[in-house]
């Protein structure tokens, strides 16, 4: 006899206790399926059922006569149908007029029964979408599925009936047509959709018209191209509803209790540092990014090129917002529509939703009342938040920092925010150049300010008070392969290596097994700013260039202690915890590295990044650490789309819908582990 680990009811085969645990515990398949062995003795956990049956038969053999005789009783489910009402270690003999005498087959045909029939079918089709297999793929599975269910279940009534005494075919039929194929409650997306609603609480997407445009399009039935009227629309997930339904996972609803509150004297998330003077309920964080479907050098390149907005709930524990799960999507649409309808008309709809949970809130399990929130902070790229905030976007005009009002020139001499002659952009400050700019257009190269974002029509929210940077963008992927390759043609200017051996010495470099995956391709040392790296590529070779390099550089070489000072200030700014007196050693050792690199390299400017590094400190001690607001984890999400673009006919909406589809599935068996 097999033991349930839940219920302990005693079972007399494998194929009888896995058919309790899926219809009497609700164990059916999917991505966090745990099932474990409770033999004596035996602490073995399974993933699978195939699995968990391999293991029955040939590890706890003495428990049953044979393997070939529990595979013969599970085909049979006779003794296995017994044992599972019984629950007792006797075998009892099975006729077909015990069972339907005794009500027991019409018992089996129960609803419980049919519920998670309909779990394991809506499971299944999920995984599939979860997958990213086309919708026609999934619609012909389904379909082929549903057709052979109806045939098995034809041909079984038809051998029952053609076995059993005349007078039990009216009670045989009964059940039978009590047993509706589970399929059928999924050939249809409309079907599939209404189900993950009701099931899984899945937002659906609301389709909004920003206006209509004339395309060139083929007319099929006569080959003839025309100009046609194509509206231009976008995509927003509403932001009230997704909240309503991230708190109807135990585990996120649990995580939300539990927060952890502010650590004194440690600056260890957003709630520790001064932006946050209290804890509000609801703390959003949103990103905004563009992303190419298309191939980035084809020919397509920027024709579908899509703009998008997630957002996450900075309440929660940092480790859980980055699993990209809990990263959530609100808004998709062609980066062309920006230039033709403006930003506004797009986030629109986020802001009203927005604006009625800052004055209403919204209903969730955590309290009784509506509880209400803002946005914290945004964040983005350097190009992304400019656009979105409304300053200049680009990074060679006079002003171009969103912190401050330096010019380009003062960059190369301001190396700290306590400097004179510095002013810091404010709330007071951006409304007189607001206004300034709507008498006249032309003052915006004097501000480095263009238009008024709508996000500062928001109670809470001023993106003067937006102090989130993007570290992968500003340091892995500016400043550090910036001066990684004026280091490196420094050493080949000095004649100590020549590029073949610098390029054989990163290459045959021993990274460790952790960074066998992170390790630097091939470099490009042309005139450009950069290595040709990625973030991960970029953060392993300046970890380890002291160590590939160091015997070439003398103690006293300045060029070696500006890339030791470039070290101690990553290393700050990538920690996860931090302590006030790590930050004004930070701010320190930026305007010594920053001075430095004007002695050593005279002749090279400080580039836009070098200048955003110097609000860091400010900004660490606004909204901790940095980390925790950087673009790795949201452009991760990215890959999604990229991967799920099967073609490009109305693509916001069917890659929101995709993406819903996906969430069905991984939402439902959410793991914070």
């Amino acid at each position: 006899m097999f033991t349930c680990y839940i219920c302990k009811t005693s079972h007399p085969n494998s194929y009888s206790i896995c058919r309790h645990l899926k219809f009497h515990h609700g164990l059916y398949p999917g991505k966090y399926l745990r099932l474990n062995c409770a033999e004596s003795g035996c602490s073995s956990v399974f993933g699978t059922y195939s699995g968990f049956k391999k293991h029955l038969v040939k590890v706890h053999v003495n428990e049953v006569r044979s393997s070939s005789s529990d595979l013969n009783e599970g085909r049979k489910g006779n003794e296995g149908h017994s044992e599972l009402h019984s629950g007792c270690d006797t075998e009892v003999p099975h006729t077909y007029e015990n069972d339907l005498e005794s009500g027991d087959l019409e018992n089996q045909c129960s609803s419980e029964t049919a519920i998670n029939l309909n779990d394991m079918c809506g499971s299944l089709v999920a995984q599939l979408q979860a997958k990213m297999v086309s919708h026609s793929t999934v619609q012909a599975v389904v379909e082929a599925i549903e057709e052979l269910v109806d045939d098995i279940q034809t041909k079984t009534k038809e051998t029952i009936l053609s076995n059993v005494p005349s007078e039990l075919s009216e009670t045989v039929e009964r059940c039978c047509r009590s047993v509706e194929n589970p399929l059928t409650k999924f050939n249809t997306e409309a079907k599939r959709q209404r189900y993950y609603g009701d099931k899984w609480k899945i937002v659906q997407p609301v389709e909004h018209v920003l206006g209509v445009r004339f395309d060139v399009r083929r007319d099929k039935k006569t080959g003839m191209y025309s100009q046609v009227p194509v509206t231009d629309k976008f995509i927003y997930v509403p932001v009230l509803k997704t909240i309503q339904s991230m708190f109807s996972n135990k585990e996120i609803l649990e995580a939300f209790k539990h927060t952890k509150g502010k650590t004194d004297g440690f600056y260890e998330d957003i709630g520790d540092g001064e932006y946050v003077k209290s804890n509000r309920l609801f703390g959003f964080e949103l990103y905004y990014d563009d992303f190419e479907t298309a191939n980035p050098l084809g020919s397509k390149k920027g024709i579908h090129k899509l703009g998008c907005m997630y957002f996450i709930l900075r309440n929660l524990p940092p480790k859980f917002n980055s699993v990209l799960m809990n990263i959530q999507l609100l808004l998709l649409f062609h980066t062309d529509d920006i230039k033709k309808y403006s930003f506004d008309a797009i986030l629109k709809p986020l802001l009203d939703d927005l604006k009625c949970l800052e004055t209403d809130g919204v209903h969730t399990p955590v309290s009784d009342n509506p509880i209400k929130g803002s946005v914290v902070q945004i964040t983005g790229d350097n190009l992304a938040l400019h656009s979105l905030f409304g300053f200049v976007e680009s990074f060679s005009a006079t002003y171009c920092c969103r912190f401050c009002l330096a010019d380009r020139d003062a960059f190369q001499r301001i190396f700290s925010e306590d400097q004179p002659g510095i002013v810091l952009r404010s709330k007071e400050l951006n409304s007189q150049h607001i206004s300034s700019l709507r008498e006249n257009p032309q003052l915006s190269s004097s501000f480095g300010l263009k238009r008024e974002c709508l996000f500062n029509t928001l109670t809470y929210y001023h993106t003067c008070d937006n102090f989130a940077v993007d570290i992968m963008h500003d340091i892995l992927e500016g400043i550090a392969q910036y001066e990684l390759k004026l280091v490196y043609q420094h050493l080949i200017d000095t004649k100590k290596i020549s590029v073949t051996d610098l390029f054989e010495r990163i290459h045959a470099f021993n990274y460790g097994y952790l960074e066998r995956k992170k390790r630097p391709s091939a470099l490009k040392m042309d005139d450009s700013k950069h290595l040709g790296l990625n973030a991960s590529q970029a953060w392993c070779l300046l970890r380890n260039t002291p160590l590939i390099f160091g015997d070439l550089f003398e103690n006293t070489c300045s060029v070696w202690h500006v890339l030791l000072l470039l070290l101690q200030i990553v290393y700050i700014v990538f920690s996860p915890r931090l302590t006030d007196g790590m930050i004004s050693y930070l701010k320190h050792l930026i305007a010594d590295h920053h001075s430095l690199f004007k002695m050593t390299f005279p002749t090279k400017r400080l580039i836009p990044k070098h200048h955003f590094l110097v609000h860091y400190p400010r900004c660490l001690r606004q909204i901790g650490p940095l980390l925790h607001v950087w673009c790795m984890r949201f452009e991760a999400k990215h890959n999604f789309f990229k991967c799920s673009v099967k073609n490009f006919k109305n693509v916001t909406k069917t890659l929101v819908k995709a993406h819903q589809s996906h969430m069905a599935f991984y939402w439902e068996t959410f793991n914070l582990v």
